[in-house]
């Protein structure tokens, strides 16, 4: 059975609830059979077992009818109302029942009533319950319509409720004040059942047989949970009536068997809904450990995606790097550096200020490549690229075309001589020894550069080329040494 379908669903039942339902009739059936063959044997009168029972009836019946109310809530089928109904009215029922037999409550008497009281209170509980159980049979597969709102299921629970209490309070009241204009059901010296006790109780016998014939028509029929616990429910009732029936007064084996299988009666469809209660529990626990295992893997395929992401754009700036700066050095390459060329060209025109590109050329470079190699070559080009970082201020920009080419851009000078400041400032930090891998290697460089005004027209490439002449031309005419506009200044040479 799915713990979320209904328990009157076609088919809710399998090969095996078939059979166990089955079974523990036949074993009410033999039960009743022994109550029916020894029923008159005599038992010690224990009055307090009455209290025990109705107790034990108010308990049980009452917790099934609050089920029942909340698969018709759920389900919203009229069979689930009144068989709500019908086991409240068992429930409440146990109130005048208990009050008014004798001996129950420790009183010769009923506390309300008299001596006719209870066993009529007992007959309208049987006849009561039995009707209300066909009625819910007949009425089986009708549901309401409309829209299923909270108002509309608590109307209808409410005039349930509300029309099982007033037969409880009818009951109680024609048992206590009327109870002298009742028909007198047993005999009070000797207490034996009297004709009209047998009368009723077939009367209650046919109806039960009824509903009993019924529920197994549809347990069986529609292999329906419900209708087959509700049968096998039916059975121990019937064996309850036949028992009292066989039994010639109270306090008998046949008496004490009857309400012995009533508490088995009231107990059956409590047990189903405590299994599908169960089934409802273990499959939500599942649900709840499937939950933490999507969980889990939504956690961890989101720490997935966030470590994705994070290679993503290390691997964007990675590739931003590569765009724009030179692999060996990290200095702007050829992009960038026309780039910043551009942006500075535009600042000089906008605040009407001076520019200057520098282009540097290591001297005898070729000879470190060929008698040190190419990783010692590689080495003091890392070397000139830092010494040259550390010159220059922030917000100028020194770049590596490539092989021993280097450029510099002075955004902003106030006059030409700043820029051979500069180059000057440059050739001296050149000077200096480098320590490449324990050898120490002396460069020189050749420098060329070319200032603009603020109005100069010539762009990014044009300067470049510009100050690239001025670099040929300087060295050209001595290494160690910048040009400006093709005057070179020669350099001392380091010793």
């Amino acid at each position: 059975m799915d713990a979320a379908s209904a328990l009157d669903q076609p088919g809710s039942a399998g090969t095996l609830a078939v059979r166990l339902s089955v079974a523990v009739a036949l074993a009410v059936a033999g039960l009743t059979l022994v109550f029916v063959l020894f029923g008159s044997h005599p038992w010690p009168a224990l009055p307090q077992f009455t209290t025990f029972h109705a107790s034990f009836v108010l308990l049980v019946d009452g917790v099934t009818s609050y089920l029942l109310f909340g698969q018709y809530a759920t389900w919203r089928r009229n069979s689930y109302a009144i068989l709500a109904g019908a086991y409240l009215l068992n429930a409440l029922l146990m109130v005048p029942f208990v009050l008014t037999y004798p001996g129950a409550l420790k009183a010769n008497v009923g506390v309300f009533g008299g001596e006719q009281s209870s066993i009529w209170v007992w007959h309208v509980w049987h006849l009561g319950f039995a009707s209300l159980v066909v009625l819910a049979l007949l009425a089986d597969g009708s549901a309401r319509t409309g829209p299923a709102s909270t108002w509309s299921t608590r109307r209808v629970v409410g005039a349930v409720v509300g029309v099982v209490v007033a037969i409880v309070a009818v009951v109680t009241f024609a048992v206590t004040v009327l109870h002298d204009e009742l028909v007198p059901l047993l005999s009070a010296t000797p207490p034996t059942l009297r004709p009209a006790f047998y009368a009723f109780g077939s009367a209650i016998l046919l109806v039960t047989c009824l509903a009993l014939v019924l529920a197994w028509r549809r347990g069986l029929g529609q292999r329906s949970m419900l209708h087959l616990w509700l049968a096998v429910a039916l059975t121990a009732g019937l064996g309850e009536l036949v028992g009292n029936l066989a039994s010639s007064s109270r306090y008998t084996l046949g008496w004490y068997g009857g309400r012995i299988e009533s508490m088995i009666a009231g107990s059956v469809l409590l047990l189903l809904f405590i299994r599908q209660i169960g089934a409802l529990q273990q499959r939500l626990a599942a649900a709840l450990r499937g939950q933490a295992l999507a969980n889990a893997t939504l956690e961890a395929a989101l720490t997935e995606k966030e470590a994705l992401l994070v290679d993503l754009r290390l691997s964007e700036a990675e590739v931003r790097q590569l765009a724009f700066h030179d692999a060996l050095t990290a200095l702007p390459n050829r992009r960038l550096l026309l780039d910043r060329m551009d942006q500075a060209i535009l600042q000089a025109r906008r605040h009407r200020h001076s520019m200057a590109v520098l282009y540097l050329d290591l001297d005898s470079f070729k000879e470190v490549n060929d008698s040190l190699g190419h990783e010692t070559g590689d080495a003091l080009l890392r070397a000139v690229a830092a010494r040259l970082q550390g010159i220059l201020r922030s917000g100028e920009t020194v770049s590596r075309l490539g092989g021993d080419e280097f450029v510099v851009v002075l955004s902003e000078i106030a006059r030409p001589s700043d820029a051979a400041a500069v180059a000057e400032k440059i050739a001296q930090a050149l000077r200096a020894p480098f320590d490449v891998g324990g050898t120490w290697l002396y460069v020189t460089a050749s420098v060329g550069v070319a200032v603009f005004a603020a109005d100069a027209l010539e762009d990014s490439f044009e300067r470049l080329r510009r100050a690239d002449e001025a670099m040929y031309s300087a060295k050209a005419r001595r290494r160690n040494g910048y040009g400006i506009g093709g005057e070179a200044v020669a350099q001392p040479v380091p010793q």
